[in-house]
């Protein structure tokens, strides 16, 4: 089978692409992937030894400017270069994540008859989702979603998770990230990319706990972006600061309790570990989807909401303590469930003709 993906953007589109296309590999399957130059997709796609297609984009704005000129601009350019990949690699079947990365690749699998499939990470569907869904041979959900339901074909599978994201404790973790095995591990990221705000607030965490909770120690995935800010910022010893951490199981086996934002992926990865979470939305989120997320994600699991605007040291401080020694024993039940293997029967049936 040939299997066009289309996915970019943040963490949350590319990493379950990832876990997909790594099965899909292992099963002596063809990848071609479809992604932004220089870009977060392009550098897996190329760990994975996967052809790459580069499609210079960027994303519309909410309301009207004339950036969304250049924004259009740029689908029609992308979209003319993947109607010329799309006929030269005759992929059996397109699997699409739903951000803007994938829209023009959608939209000319559309004009050539490729038919594909969609991935919604969020509980609400996104504009791409929402605009194609129902020519799609199917839309494949990580969670039921809220609100009206599609008006087409659609199926929960879950989330894809990459490999290694669920691992046993080991001291060796702990080696590797520079922790001290006695104390409790505070762990708080904010996506692929980081958070500022969740960074300034676990420094300023970190300072009080120096005396108030000295058994505990921060380990901060702070994006690359904001690395150098926070190791300027950093008054304490208690924290330990790393830019991007590409073996995100090693953090979790560690964590005690996690601190991160809502995005799909990151409440589908810390439930799959089982671990309590305090979760921050992040206020800008399109359509409030990561809100929604975390609602759902705490109706079932171990946690705390903080909106953006209530989170500070004291807050931080007072949700993390009430969370520690909670755990779900879904965690690891949950993670051996594959989302990836009902995808690739989805995409093998849609191949076949099954569902077209």
């Amino acid at each position: 089978m040939k299997v066009a993906i289309a996915a970019g953007g943040t963490g949350g589109h590319v990493y379950p692409a990832v876990a997909v296309a790594g099965a899909l590999l292992s099963r002596n399957h063809k990848v071609h992937w479809f992604g932004r130059p220089s870009s977060l997709e392009e550098t897996e796609a190329r760990n994975l030894g996967v052809p790459y297609t580069a499609i210079p984009l960027q994303g519309l704005k909410r309301r009207w400017t004339l950036e969304n000129l250049r924004a259009l601009s740029r689908f029609v350019a992308g979209r003319h270069i993947a109607i010329q990949t799309l006929r030269s690699q005759k992929p059996d079947v397109l699997f699409a994540l739903g951000s803007y990365v994938s829209a023009p690749v959608v939209s000319a699998a559309c004009s050539l008859k490729v038919p594909f499939a969609l991935h919604e990470q969020n509980v609400v569907p996104g504009l791409v989702v929402a605009r194609y869904a129902r020519k799609a041979a199917t839309v494949l959900l990580t969670r039921p979603l809220t609100g009206e339901p599609l008006k087409a074909r659609s199926q929960v599978v879950g989330m894809p998770l990459r490999e290694g994201i669920v691992l046993p404790p080991s001291p060796q973790w702990y080696a590797d990230l520079g922790l001290n095995p006695e104390r409790k591990t505070l762990f708080i990221f904010g996506g692929s990319q980081g958070a500022r705000t969740l960074c300034a607030a676990g420094l300023k965490l970190a300072e009080r706990w120096v005396n108030e909770q000295p058994d505990w120690q921060i380990l901060m995935q702070t994006g690359v972006a904001n690395k150098a800010w926070v190791e300027d910022s950093l008054s304490t010893d208690n924290v330990v600061p790393v830019g991007h951490l590409h073996q995100m199981g090693k953090a979790y086996a560690c964590a005690d309790v996690v601190v991160s934002r809502s995005g799909a992926v990151s409440c589908a990865e810390i439930e799959a570990v089982g671990k309590p979470a305090v979760l921050v939305p992040y206020p800008h989120a399109t359509r409030n989807h990561q809100m929604l997320n975390a609602e759902s994600f705490i109706q079932t699991n171990p946690g705390v909401l903080l909106e953006d605007s209530c989170l500070d040291a004291e807050s931080l401080d007072r949700a993390a303590l009430s969370l520690f020694g909670k755990r779900t024993s879904m965690g690891h039940a949950a993670a051996s469930a594959n989302p990836v293997d009902s995808i690739i029967d989805s995409l093998s049936d849609i191949a076949r003709g099954k569902t077209r």
